[in-house]
């Protein structure tokens, strides 16, 4: 008897090498777009690294006017470059850069005159010199794109405005150059120095300065409060330093700059207090290295109007004042908006 013969006998291999080949194409495809989507973010990723660099440069220009308009500004030549860089808490110019940024950027500034028409507006040329507006341009660049921000700075103070700031109160003896305070404590918790002060009238600081110097590489990023006394209620506070910026061969006047001026009576004592990022009141909380705050000693207090401290809210405590070091004073400066 003859067997039938099964027609269909081979066709399961087909539809399954068929349907291996959709399955192939279909996954080829979305790992493509995977690829692109990867692209795409790193790209954007790039724009936006760069487009924050530059906006950084662009910032850093107005710092730097800030300070000093005339020492500053006035003597930079046009369209030529001139490089960002953050030292002891200031923003600076350099005249060659001092390495790519995160390994692949660079960025730089060039600054040129700014000329008015008839109507004391901006012209894109001829016009009449306006000595106290400068056109600054600054420019973030990768391997393979460029971002270029531009802006305009004016010396308000001289044009716009007599504002000024004064140093007002400081103590600039601090000669010593030891590790009084333990701070950051290296993750000890041992708290934070601070040091008095004594205005004479009613002032508003906008800035103060401490004679500061690290010993480590990476230490903990700083801060600076005023406070009505060591422990008292924060009156304000100051941008952030970053550690690394800070002097590691000699002692320097690191600036920490308030965003709104704080009013402070006459006749009455306040407290600077420097704090690091992780706390150094807390045992644990990561902070590292040594940064020295000069000071000096005497038989009693040099400095009239003030008293330094060391170990301030230690161990998590914040209404711990400290040790009082009535022989010893801490090298600052405070500056008056006026």
């Amino acid at each position: 008897m003859k067997k039938g013969i099964n027609k269909n006998v081979g066709f399961g291999l087909i539809e399954v090498v068929i349907v291996t080949s959709i399955i192939m194409v279909s996954l080829f495809g979305f790992l493509q777009a995977g690829i692109s989507a990867v692209r795409l973010l790193r790209v954007q990723k790039e724009n936006l690294e760069l487009t924050l660099l530059a906006g950084e440069a662009a910032e850093a220009m107005r710092a730097i006017r800030d300070e000093s308009w005339t020492n500053n500004v006035a003597p930079l030549a046009a369209s030529t470059p001139y490089y960002p860089i953050l030292e002891n808490g200031k923003w600076k110019l350099a005249s060659s850069p001092s390495g790519l940024i995160n390994g692949k950027y660079s960025r730089y500034i060039y600054i040129n005159d700014v000329y008015r028409d008839a109507l004391d507006k901006i012209a894109a040329s001829g016009g009449t010199l306006d000595a106290n507006t400068k056109k600054i341009t600054a420019v973030a660049t990768s391997t393979s794109k460029t971002v270029s921000i531009v802006s305009y700075i004016t010396n308000f103070r001289e044009s716009l405005s007599p504002t000024v700031e004064t140093k007002t109160i400081f103590f600039e003896g601090s000669t010593t150059d030891g590790n009084l305070a333990n701070f950051p404590s290296n993750d000890a918790g041992d708290g934070d120095p601070a040091q008095t002060f004594t205005t004479a009238g009613v002032i508003e600081v906008s800035s103060i300065e401490l004679y500061l110097r690290r010993t480590t590489m990476n230490p903990s990023d700083i801060y600076a409060e005023l406070r009505p006394s060591p422990t008292g209620s924060i009156l304000g506070a100051s941008q952030i330093i970053t550690g690394s910026t800070i002097s590691s061969t000699t002692y320097s006047w690191v600036s920490f700059r308030f965003p709104d001026p704080i009013a402070l009576s006459a006749a009455t004592q306040y407290s600077i207090r420097l704090r690091s990022i992780p706390p150094s009141t807390d045992a644990g909380s990561g902070s590292f290295g040594i940064i020295r705050w000069g000071y000096l000693q005497t038989a009693s207090s040099p400095y009239a109007g003030g008293d330094a401290r060391r170990y301030v809210g230690r161990l998590s405590n914040p209404a711990d004042a400290g040790q009082l070091l009535d022989q010893y004073d801490y090298g600052f400066r405070v500056y008056d908006l006026q």
